[in-house]
């Protein structure tokens, strides 16, 4: 499963971020996903019958930047963030960001 994410826009004053994850095999996987997005609220959907794949959207709703980048390093699975131009942002997230030798441990020591 890959995750591709981007902020939809402004409401309220707080930042709405929509999460997309394509190619999800099998009932187990979608259920393990629905868990994992439990607080977020389902968007779309979509189906491939050729490869049986599924992709499910969902968005959600984040005070500040540093919020919705501390839920996405700690998201569990292949995820990147587009910005309007449609590339990539140049940060880590998700398993990339868990896996990066370089991130700081939770006590401020690398």
């Amino acid at each position: 499963m890959k995750a591709v994410a981007w902020k939809l826009g402004k409401s309220q004053d707080k930042l709405i971020y929509v999460v997309q994850v394509d190619n999800i095999q099998g009932v187990r996987n979608e259920n393990r996903l629905l868990k994992e997005l439990r607080e977020w609220q389902h968007y779309g959907e979509g189906y491939d019958a050729k490869s049986k794949n599924k992709t499910l959207m969902f968005k959600s709703h984040f005070d500040t930047e540093d919020e919705w980048k501390d839920w996405a390093r700690a998201f569990p699975y292949d995820l990147v963030e587009v910005g309007k131009s449609g590339k990539e942002k140049p940060y880590k997230l998700g398993l990339a960001y868990q896996n990066s030798r370089h991130r700081r441990s939770s006590n401020g020591k690398r």
